[in-house]
């Protein structure tokens, strides 16, 4: 086809990004009325009642155009993290946050230090910029940090931490953080996506946030995705200096955050008794999950998000596609990099999480 002459040769070779299946998308297929999905690692709870109500309320101005700069819910995030208006970008998802940092400050043919395996986007759009990926694999499913340093050169503009790391699970603790930014250049933009943020338990997890005065240039991502039950409504934001959010503004696109999911996200920034009750859920389904996990004979990583990655012993595209047909979606890491035996697995309630280990014991048991 002649359109493909006319495609950027960066863009023929990529694939497109494969989220996890959808219900809707298994019920068609398989002809069955339940379905439990345990692949995106989506908060199993709905929305908040008041932020319900709040979008509810704003569904008759959507005639208008939201408000492109974001003042109240930018408003609301600084008063919480004792910043200004001015540290915060919004985006369509903190996986625009990503692509707004990438296309303001990084040239074609520069490198991007990124961790192996990792939030898969990573890679695609550092390629998208006719970037180098430079990707550094992990230790002990871990970042390995000391690597990472090892791999800056002069052609590096950006490194990337996630922290927690998906699909692992993993954090970089504060001791081990600390050192890392003793140690960093000033010249390279530091951006740590910490989507996963709400869900970790160990105190001596270390984010990036604390590091925002520093003479070092970074950035922070954050999500209502996961812990405010919002993956639906694509709303996440940056935090960074005045002067590194002014030059991101230049390029985020107009009108990039729905007014619904401004709305939805200033109410739920104030909603402590939901995330409560998420915390609560996920620490009790880990706990379950664990247990029963080691009773089938299987190995897991510790995590501090809210997912599971578990070594099957066998193929886990097959035990995927077996659980399927049994109504349960969980998500084979065959694109992740992770040896072919590997699949994650959401955290849901705890119906979800005991039909889950029913149909797998099912499925392991007929293998």
């Amino acid at each position: 086809m002649i359109v493909k002459k006319l495609t950027r040769k960066v863009v023929l070779g990529l694939k497109p990004y494969q989220a996890g299946k959808p219900i809707s998308q298994l019920k068609r297929e398989r002809k069955i009325s339940r379905v439990i999905k345990l692949a995106s690692n989506e908060n199993p709870f709905s929305p908040s009642k008041k932020v319900i109500k709040a979008l509810g309320n704003s569904l008759k101005k959507i005639n208008l155009y939201p408000d492109s700069n974001g003042y109240c819910l930018k408003e609301t995030i600084a008063k919480k993290l004792k910043l200004k208006r001015g540290n915060i970008i919004l985006g369509n998802g903190s996986s625009e946050i990503i692509a707004m940092v990438l296309e303001t400050f990084v040239n074609p043919a520069e490198e991007v230090i990124i961790p192996d395996p990792s939030f898969i986007i990573y890679k695609s759009l550092i390629k998208l910029r006719d970037a180098v990926p430079v990707s550094i694999p992990l230790k002990d499913y871990a970042l390995d940090l000391s690597a990472m340093l090892k791999a800056i050169n002069k052609k590096t503009k950006m490194l990337i931490l996630c922290n927690p790391n998906n699909p692992t699970g993993t954090i970089i603790k504060k001791e081990e953080l600390k050192k890392f930014m003793e140690k960093i250049p000033e010249n390279l933009i530091i951006f740590s996506d910490e989507a996963y943020l709400e869900y970790v338990e160990d105190r001596k997890f270390g984010s990036l946030l604390p590091y925002l005065k520093s003479t070092k240039p970074l950035v922070v991502a954050r999500t209502f995705a996961k812990s405010s039950s919002l993956a639906g409504l694509r709303i996440g934001y940056g935090i960074a200096k005045e002067e590194i959010i002014e030059l991101m503004n230049r390029i985020r696109p107009p009108f990039n955050t729905s007014s619904l999911a401004q709305v939805a996200a200033t109410t739920a920034l104030n909603e402590n008794e939901h995330l409560k009750k998420t915390r609560e859920n996920n620490r009790e389904g880990k706990r379950y999950l664990y247990e029963n996990l080691k009773k089938l004979g299987l190995s897991y990583i510790p995590t501090q998000a809210n997912f599971i990655c578990v070594d099957l012993k066998r193929d886990a595209s097959s035990v995927c596609r077996k659980l399927e047909k049994e109504g349960v979606i969980i998500r084979d890491m065959s694109n992740f990099n992770l040896p072919g035996s590997f699949a994650r697995v959401t955290i849901g309630m705890h119906q979800e999480n005991t039909l889950f280990i029913k149909k797998l014991k099912k499925v392991l048991k007929n293998e």
